[in-house]
């Protein structure tokens, strides 16, 4: 039985975009079943005493961006690091995902590409035509754009919330395998090999 994989995440975190980039491969090498798991990112930093990047210190944000530089170049992932549009709102682009979800979808192709519309391609999350412009790339249904705006997904992101916070996560990227954490995408290495340790 394949083991299962928790990705907590945020569209508005860099870290996040860079780790779904490279989720799919490492779910093709281990069988993994993955989860994703958006979650209110305020709500969790509330509850786990993490501080919104506006309240971080200043050297700590200025750190933050070198980090971005240095991985944008490490991965040959071209990103802008302080995007025009960010924070974004990133209400519509996460319904869209939680849509496809519920309809049985692969959503990691969304994620990604809406981590993409953002962090690579410098464009608004909260306009219904870069929604739509993703939906169509990926073939995915313009429906699902109406869908996003349901009311329901404000409860599922609750509950990953919840659950994120139970299962002592406290930041994005995080996955989640049995009772280990591994916050960080530069923390994969680690999920592959507990994905193919016996014990997860």
């Amino acid at each position: 039985m394949p083991q299962a994989l928790d990705y907590y995440f945020v569209l508005n975190s860099p870290w996040s975009y860079l780790a779904a980039r490279q989720l799919g491969g490492l779910v093709d090498r281990t069988g993994a079943a993955l989860r994703l798991r958006p979650v209110q990112l305020p709500k969790l930093f509330a509850a786990t005493g993490g501080l919104q990047l506006r309240d971080r210190p200043p050297a700590r944000q200025a750190y933050r961006l070198q980090e971005l530089a240095r991985w944008s170049q490490h991965l040959g992932v071209p990103m802008h690091i302080q995007p025009t549009h960010f924070p974004a709102d990133e209400r519509l682009a996460v319904g869209t995902v939680l849509a496809a979800i519920e309809a049985g979808r692969d959503a990691l192709p969304l994620a990604v590409a809406f981590g993409q519309a953002l962090w690579t391609d410098n464009r608004n999350l909260a306009d219904d035509a870069v929604v739509a412009d993703v939906l169509a790339a990926l073939k995915q249904p313009a429906s699902l754009l109406a869908e996003a705006r349901d009311p329901r997904h404000d409860a599922t992101l609750a509950a990953n919330t919840e659950a994120a916070i139970a299962a002592n996560v406290f930041g994005v990227p995080s996955c989640v395998i049995g009772n280990e954490v591994f916050w960080g995408q530069d923390r994969l290495d680690f999920v592959e090999r507990a994905l193919f340790s016996p014990a997860g």
